[in-house]
């Protein structure tokens, strides 16, 4: 019998056949790629189409189908012309011919300093594409630039991930090994039966969250099909299962999982993950909680072996703070565990896979959210009574309309970090000055109120909900919450504050005029990501709107442009805050910074390395 290493050895090689441009390809598949294999049941999304053509454009207009795709002139982004800006010494020149892309590495003299290789395959489509590039040695190695869709442009791919700062390392296998779990349907990384990667379809398709659709395809081509029944044909509809496990078929991509055992992570390298949807997730696979104590001992025992760190995914009383991973949130929802019957709340509570042709258009793959809920009306199919105006108000202390009012801001705040950016957690709960301060999370108040302390927080929410007061030290019952973050924080929670502070509806409640020593600080940070979400946050002023940096640059040049900029700026006009604001936010009455406060507080900035497995 062949052990694990020595069939990873074999579909390394077989890759290798495939990746040099003179190899046909195999079976009608594009060399250098994981095999489509239509097995166990699975025919793939071009069968849905026949009788299910709406739910099948608008599946083709969402982002979970171009999660993973091969490469073509439709779904490559880049422009693969010419060479890449230069990172850490080492440009890319770039070749298209019709739906063929290669790539080869040249140095700073532009000699090249390896061979010329062509790209596999593509991750992403929504906020960044990564491509895979097949080696000479066989495997998959992710070009360490992506290209960026909003800013169309080439970045550094560690700019995109919070991680500390460090030389780009090549990242090899990964997709094979990682990627291949949740981003394509039914992937086995060395597959039993052809010893080589394979995927029943790249991308997120129809029967990842379906189920195999043999059965039902046979039925319903079947002449006598309308004198039978549907059942029996193995479809699932997701919304039509029982709340919990509705959520398990998107908790099999969007939760942290592992297998528990050595043996279970062989069986999956090598047959692929058992579940399929309506079956019990947990029965196949183990949901990391948050806090040490609440995994099973097995459990515990084998997170250290794997060296799984806890910190990386999640805050320290438990709640998830890395995105992706929304199911390990929901199930520590109140909504979920205490809910019952149609009030237990489940992903499709808010969410729906498929949507008409006006939503589509109007940008619904966004987020695939239900029309109505992106706002109050989530919360009030069960809780209608709060409706009424005058509860209404007696609950949220905040006018109608307002951001303070909105159930969301309150409940589900932006806590969580990933795709450079802050993303509501999806733990529903309420604002606690206590379970902030000893989280280590931003409050929802402190979020919209980024002038006010979170002492002011724990006065508020003792005077309307009757909390008890914790204690604080002088620093946290005087300064803004949002300083503290930007000064004290380690690198998650400065990225939060570099995107609270260009949260609109933060902006409003809390002026920007004394913000700007915030976000040149920010800027001038040592990890890539903060300074890319700060160079956003940025350009919220109007004077700044066209300001960027280049984070292909090495960090002093970087920096040299902050200081030229923004801070020159800054420094040449004062700041501006209200009497109310300057002692929380550091700011003189002359509108300059009070330096003392400031470099005390960045003397105790938490430089613990941080990464977060988004």
């Amino acid at each position: 019998m062949v052990g694990s290493l020595g069939l990873f050895s074999l579909v390394l090689g077989l890759l290798a056949a495939w990746q040099t441009e003179q190899t046909e390809p195999a079976r009608g598949q594009s060399p250098a790629r994981a095999l489509e294999l239509r097995d166990e049941g699975y025919v793939g999304s071009g069968a849905c189409r026949e009788c299910h053509a709406k739910n099948h454009a608008s599946w083709q207009a969402s982002f979970h189908r171009t999660m993973t795709q091969a490469p073509s002139s439709a779904s490559v982004l880049a422009p693969f012309t010419g060479t890449t800006p230069a990172l850490e010494g080492v440009a890319w020149r770039l070749a298209q011919a019709g739906d063929a892309f290669h790539a080869t590495p040249l140095g700073p003299d532009g000699a090249e300093l390896g061979p010329r290789t062509r790209v596999a395959l593509l991750t992403g489509s929504h906020h960044y594409q990564i491509y895979w590039l097949a080696t000479p040695a066989g495997v998959l190695e992710q070009m360490p630039l992506v290209w960026h869709v909003g800013e169309a442009r080439w970045i550094p791919r560690k700019s995109m991930f919070l991680m500390p700062p460090t030389p780009t390392l090549p990242e090899s296998d990964r997709w094979q090994e990682v990627c291949i779990k949740c981003h394509a349907t039914n992937g086995t990384a060395v597959h039993e039966s052809t010893g080589a990667t394979r995927v029943a379809e790249l991308g997120i398709a129809c029967e990842a969250c379906h189920g195999p659709g043999e059965k039902h395809v046979a039925w319903r081509r079947a002449a006598e099909s309308k004198e039978t029944e549907e059942s029996g044909t193995g479809l699932v509809v997701p919304d039509e299962l029982e709340p919990t496990r509705s959520a398990q078929v998107c908790g099999q991509c969007h939760g942290i999982h592992v297998f528990g055992d050595k043996a279970a992570h062989e069986a999956w390298f090598q047959e692929g993950f058992a579940f399929r949807p309506g079956d019990d997730l947990a029965a196949t696979r183990r949901l990391v909680r948050g806090r040490t104590e609440t995994n099973a001992d097995a459990l515990r025992a084998f997170l250290g072996e794997a060296r799984i760190e806890l910190a990386d995914y999640f805050w320290p009383d438990g709640e998830v703070r890395v995105s992706g991973r929304e199911y390990n949130g929901l199930v520590e929802s109140p909504c979920f565990q205490r809910g019952t019957g149609e009030r237990q709340l489940s992903c499709l509570s808010c969410h729906e896979m498929h949507a008409s042709e006006e939503r589509v258009a109007r940008g619904w793959n966004r987020d695939q959210l239900q029309d109505g809920k992106d706002g109050p009306g989530a919360c009030l199919a069960c809780h209608a009574a709060l409706g009424e105006p005058a509860a209404w108000r007696a609950h949220t202390h905040h006018a109608t309309g307002s951001s303070g009012s909105d159930c969301l801001n309150c409940h589900m705040p932006y806590t969580t970090y990933g795709l450079a950016k802050a993303i509501r957690s999806h733990t529903i709960t309420s604002p606690n000055a206590a379970t902030a301060l000893a989280a280590g999370r931003p409050s929802a108040c402190n979020q919209c109120h980024l002038d006010r302390s979170l002492g002011w927080t724990a006065d508020k929410l003792a005077e309307w909900y009757g909390h008890e007061r914790p204690t604080l030290d002088a620093d946290q019952d005087t300064i803004a919450a949002s300083v503290l973050w930007s000064l004290t924080g380690d690198a998650g929670l400065r990225a939060l504050a570099a995107w609270s502070l260009g949260w609109e509806p933060a902006r409003t409640v809390s002026g920007t005029g004394w913000m700007p020593y915030l976000v040149s600080t920010l800027l001038l940070d040592e990890y890539d990501a903060v300074r890319w979400i700060a160079m956003h946050t940025a350009r919220c002023e109007p004077r700044d709107v066209g300001f960027t940096l280049d984070p292909c640059l090495e960090l002093e040049e970087q920096r040299n442009h902050v200081r030229e900029t923004i801070l020159s700026a800054w420094l040449q006009t004062g700041l501006s805050a209200s009497e109310s604001q300057r002692e929380a936010v550091l700011v003189r009455p002359d509108g300059t910074l009070d330096e003392a406060s400031f470099r005390r507080l960045y003397g105790r900035r938490d430089n613990r390395p941080v990464s977060l497995r988004e």
